[in-house]
């Protein structure tokens, strides 16, 4: 008899006390459930920027990607965007320096730019300093470029083939997707049958 007071009893106080524990108010008043905001703290704005100019270095090479233009795409299967690197050359797409031509010589992946030959800007101050050299380059970032033409090594050339086979793979999958009819399906028919006889009054 007492361990079936017991348990009602500790039943009751589990039912008051879990409500309580998960239901916290904050700093503000508000109250919030105790897990509840987990799954949406990735979709934040200070979360996504600070995993942004957090990230390590393998992450930042993906993220300095640049889109091929149409000849490359069609020359490498179809591969709409490689991480940028030294050597490429590009064509800017937006910005004041739009439509300007010239080879990469430098990527800053701490500051997430590149930088294209010829286009400089004079630097603030040099002439009056008396600086021999008085011209910078433009950092630009590397999604306001094209790539026009790739700086080709035996790394480059592996990485383009698997992208190329991992494209073609994807649209044989999709390709080799079929959906039945729903009249040959038996289930369907069935379905199609008893819903008859219920709006009849049959079954």
């Amino acid at each position: 008899m007492r361990v079936l007071v017991l348990s009602a009893l500790l039943a009751m106080a589990s039912a008051f006390v879990m409500p309580a524990l998960q239901s916290q108010p904050d700093i503000r008043g508000r109250s919030i459930m105790m897990g509840s905001h987990r799954g949406d703290q990735a979709k934040r704005r200070r979360t996504s920027f600070l995993r942004h100019v957090n990230a390590p270095l393998h992450e930042r090479r993906t993220i300095m990607s640049s889109p091929l233009s149409k000849e490359l795409r069609a020359e490498y299967g179809g591969v709409r965007s490689i991480p940028v690197r030294t050597g490429d050359e590009v064509v800017v797409t937006a910005g004041d320096h739009r439509k300007k031509t010239g080879k990469v010589i430098g990527v800053d992946r701490k500051k997430f730019y590149i930088h294209v030959e010829g286009i400089t800007r004079e630097k603030a101050g040099a002439k009056e300093a008396g600086k021999t050299s008085t011209t910078i380059p433009v950092p630009i970032r590397a999604s306001k470029v094209r790539i026009t033409k790739l700086f080709l090594d035996s790394t480059r050339e592996t990485i383009l083939k698997r992208k190329a086979e991992g494209r073609a793979a994807e649209q044989a999958r999709k390709s080799s997707i079929s959906f039945a009819e729903p009249g040959a399906d038996p289930a369907w028919k069935e379905y199609q049958s008893t819903l008859q006889s219920i709006l009849d009054g049959s079954a």
